[in-house]
């Protein structure tokens, strides 16, 4: 084990906290971040070099971090599903995939927009490279994904870091298997990867390659992060040479004890590619790990196909035994049997209310006796069993709804009459297609198979509102101290791929997620055709060489001619053939130029020709969209905030350049800020240095400022923080002066479990991110405390679990039992609490950098005494 991985858990006494982050809405969205809080009493220490464990930890010289281990939920970074997964009958397909032949993947949108299916073609399929996972486990007995465990199989390595019964406070019992995985996200990563021939026809981007698993994350998404840093540790030990992490908490800093762990495993050689986060599209709600330093930080775009995801059927035209056609739809109750019957539409004109459904019954114009059709009826305007009642009236035995609308999550399973014999629903692009045909007099056949012996099926339709542009959901940088993320965009939304068996097999998911090991792969692909496995040369490779976006407005529903923000797409899409291809590498593959405070106005790169002919570079500037971090009036990051074409001006010491085989050259460049934006809301712009070559190659460096203060920010709400009831049904400041008679604590214990017992409690609304938020304990009057000077004020102690570090904006609670985080049961008497935030970019020794807000009093009286 090298030096830099003695990241090493001390259970003991000497830290207690009980801090809990809620889920909160944050800015104008409804999206809600992760909550956490703190396990009692458990540290994360990393040591300095040649140094091991000691019990005197505060105090020793060679501790180079202390942080407390905190447990998680929620860690997934998926966003929706957009089809459940449901049971199929595998039959007739292998319970051991072939590992040599997985098909083409010839017409898969995922692998057409990043160019994927253009290294298949010419042979790389990852094969040599292990890629290791840190996830939810994984169905490996899944015959698409091998079908086995261990040497020369898909799932070849890894194991399980927290054992069965893990929910984040008790101890792991790790076991040498990833499985099961009961929450299915690891198993849909793994397949996106390494999905072997199947019958909905996908395949893993890098199918050859070698996949570990790593299980770290319980039924519902929840771990730990000392559990969650063994797991990347391992992957790294084991020899992984690329790492894939799809979870993450919010954060927005690089110094998050996750992202410190990723950043130095990508410190040893082994890139590290990691979700970006799923809190979009407010700006500055990046994720960690994925806020580290060094790693590949990955964004979402939408799949210009939608995959529905359903049980096969077949249609044919002319007669019952044409041509068949494969359909998914999902089965209702009851669920169709095996019949093949022509299909008869309900349109205007066959219905008394003049709609395409059956919330009425059906004109005279309708056929009497409908017994021999399969009726397609659109689902509007009253439930699924009055249609079917009133269908029953002409003798309608056989129902095929529809959705009204072009979401696919609206399809579900349909209910019907007792007279109904089979049932079932298809999404309105499905039936749109036979509509027509119907409209045109076409005879229409529908030849529908029991559930219990159908094989999966999945149907893929155009997806051209938001396909090829960054998913909503997608979260957006920069980090709080302007570290530029993301990095990279990959197709994340509506992605089909492998689920646990046990739970339908497949599954159509959504969100930063789905796209991570996506760009693992492409990392594979790389690796296997280039050797190289260098986490800065291939994290250039694929920036400069990326696809820019153009910006879709999601809440003003404009599309921007402009290309999206460096802070929502990174570079662009990953173009993995052009990145393989490419002979020019650049020095650099992004530039942060910080915010006003710390503007930096002049800059270089340098350019390097791996090609063996001169190149001749014309280097300019692509501006992209600025974007506010907040609205005006509102304190926290917003959903909506406005946009803006106001750009940077960049000047380069050469517009063009000539460099010789083998050379280099060095560009610099001045940046002058741009004008008309308002520095109260806080405005990210960006934009691309381009560089377009006579061998070719077009090149791009992202770049991004803020202009404003983060600074300044107050990111603690003095509005908004204060002292309140544990017991109370709301979340409301308590008087001022208000006493709380509690049981006499235990030194050392922790604020009673019970809601019966009432204790005071902190509220804190974090508007923005703060390194560092301290919670002091003020005696008021005459109380008789003990007090220590800390940064030049008197505090009788901590409030439990303060200070805490690298806040990201949310609401945190914390119940006080009279015990401070020091272990001193405090005197009965008068308190305060002073806040104090360090202000971004502080020193936490400086007490000038702290701002400052202070609760309400509040009294403690105790109705025991000392024992």
């Amino acid at each position: 084990m090298v030096s830099y991985l003695h990241l090493l858990p001390f259970l003991g006494v000497l830290f207690a906290s009980s801090v809990h982050a809620k889920p909160s809405s944050v800015g104008d969205g409804n999206n809600t971040v992760g909550n956490w809080d703190y396990v009692p009493g458990a540290y994360i220490i990393e040591y300095e070099q040649g140094h091991t464990l000691s019990t005197k930890i505060a105090s020793l010289a060679p501790v180079k971090n202390v942080w407390p281990v905190m447990r998680y939920q929620n860690l997934n970074m998926r966003k929706f599903a957009s089809s459940k997964g449901i049971k199929h009958n595998l039959g007739g397909h292998s319970q051991h995939a072939s590992r040599t032949a997985a098909g083409s993947d010839t017409g898969y949108a995922p692998h057409i927009l990043t160019q994927v299916d253009k290294l298949h073609t010419e042979g790389y399929t990852g094969k040599g490279i292990r890629i290791g996972i840190v996830d939810s486990g994984v169905d490996y007995k899944h015959p698409v994904l091998g079908g086995c465990f261990g040497e020369g199989c898909v799932v070849a390595y890894g194991m399980d870091l927290i054992g069965p019964d893990f929910n984040g406070t008790n101890t792991p019992v790790p076991g040498p298997y990833p499985y099961p995985d009961c929450l299915g996200h690891g198993t849909h990563v793994s397949g996106i990867i390494a999905a072997q021939e199947n019958p909905l026809g996908f395949i893993g981007a890098a199918y050859g390659a070698t996949l570990g698993m790593y299980k770290a994350l319980d039924c519902g998404g929840g771990s730990s992060n000392d559990v969650l840093m063994a797991a990347f540790n391992q992957a790294y030990e084991d020899g992984s040479d690329v790492i894939s992490i799809s979870i993450g908490i919010y954060s927005g800093w690089t110094e998050d004890p996750l992202a410190v762990t990723v950043s130095r495993i990508v410190d040893a050689g082994v890139p590290v590619v990691i979700a970006n986060g799923n809190q979009g599209p407010a700006v500055f709600s990046s994720a960690s790990p994925g806020d580290g330093m060094g790693v590949m930080n990955v964004a979402s775009i939408d799949n210009t196909e939608t995959p529905f995801l359903g049980t096969e059927a077949f249609t044919s035209l002319h007669s019952p035994s044409g041509n068949l056609t494969s359909f998914a739809w999902l089965p209702g109750t009851p669920a169709f049997p095996n019949i093949t019957l022509p299909l008869w539409a309900v349109t205007p004109n066959a219905t008394t209310d003049g709609s395409s459904s059956a919330c009425s019954p059906l004109s005279s114009s309708a056929p009497t006796d409908l017994s021999d059709k399969i009726v397609l009826v659109e689902l509007a305007g009253c439930d699924d069993p009055t249609i079917a009642e009133n269908l029953a009236k002409n003798n309608v035995k056989y129902i095929m709804y529809y959705s009204s609308d072009d979401d696919l999550d609206d399809v579900y399973s349909v209910s019907t009459a007792p007279s109904t014999l089979g049932a079932g629903m298809v999404p309105l692009q499905q039936a749109a297609i036979w509509l027509d045909l119907l409209g045109k007099g076409t005879d229409l056949y529908a030849k529908m198979v029991d559930p219990q012996s159908a094989k999966p099926a999945a149907t893929y339709f155009p997806n051209n509102s938001t396909g090829g542009y960054l998913s909503y959901f997608s979260s957006w940088g920069p980090t709080w101290e302007v570290d530029v993320n993301p990095h990279i965009a990959t197709p994340g939304g509506s992605i089909l791929s492998t689920y646990p068996l046990d739970m339908g097999g497949y599954y159509v998911d959504s969100g930063t997620s789905m796209a991570t090991p996506l760009m693992a792969s492409i990392y594979a692909l790389i690796m296997q055709a280039r050797s190289i496995k260098d986490p800065k040369t291939l994290l250039s490779m694929i920036s400069s060489t990326a696809k820019q976006t153009k910006y879709y407005d999601l809440y003003q529903s404009i599309f921007y001619n402009d290309p999206a923000p460096v802070a929502q797409q990174g570079a662009g899409l990953a173009q993995a053939y052009d990145a393989i291809h490419a002979t020019t590498t650049l020095s650099v593959s992004s530039i942060s130029l910080n915010d006003t405070d710390h503007f930096v106005n002049r800059t270089d790169f340098t350019i390097k020709n791996g090609a063996k002919q001169a190149v001749t570079y014309s280097i300019g500037h692509l501006p992209s969209r600025s974007r506010d971090t907040f609205k005006a009036g509102v304190s926290t990051p917003s959903q909506n905030s406005n946009s803006s074409s106001a750009a940077a001006t960049l000047t380069f010491s050469a517009t063009k350049v000539t460099i010789l085989a083998g050379g280099s050259a060095k560009i610099t460049i001045k940046v002058a800020l741009p004008q008309g934006l308002t520095q109260a809301n806080l405005p990210v712009y960006s934009g691309y240095i381009s560089l377009n070559g006579t061998n070719g190659e077009k090149l791009v460096i992202p770049y991004l400022g803020v202009i404003g203060s983060l600074g300044s920010l107050q990111g603690i709400d003095a509005g908004n923080s204060y002292i309140y009831h544990s017991t109370g049904h709301s979340w409301q400041p308590a008087p001022n002066n208000d006493t709380w008679t509690i049981p006499y604590p235990s030194v050392g214990s922790q604020p009673p479990a019970s809601a019966a017992i009432d204790c005071p409690a902190l509220y804190i609304l974090a508007n923005t991110g703060v390194p560092l938020i301290r919670a002091d304990i003020i005696p008021l009057g005459d109380t008789p405390a003990n007090t220590t000077k800390i940064l030049g004020l008197d505090t009788a102690g901590s409030f439990p679990g303060y200070p805490i570090q690298w806040v990201d904006a949310n609401i945190y609670q914390t119940p006080f039992n009279g015990v401070t985080q020091e272990g001193v049961i405090l005197p009965e008497g008068s308190y305060a609490v002073l806040l104090r935030g360090l202000k971004i970019f502080g020193s936490a020794s400086n007490a000038d950098d702290y701002y400052i807000v202070q609760t309400q009093s509040f009294n403690i009286k105790y109705n025991s005494t000392a024992t």
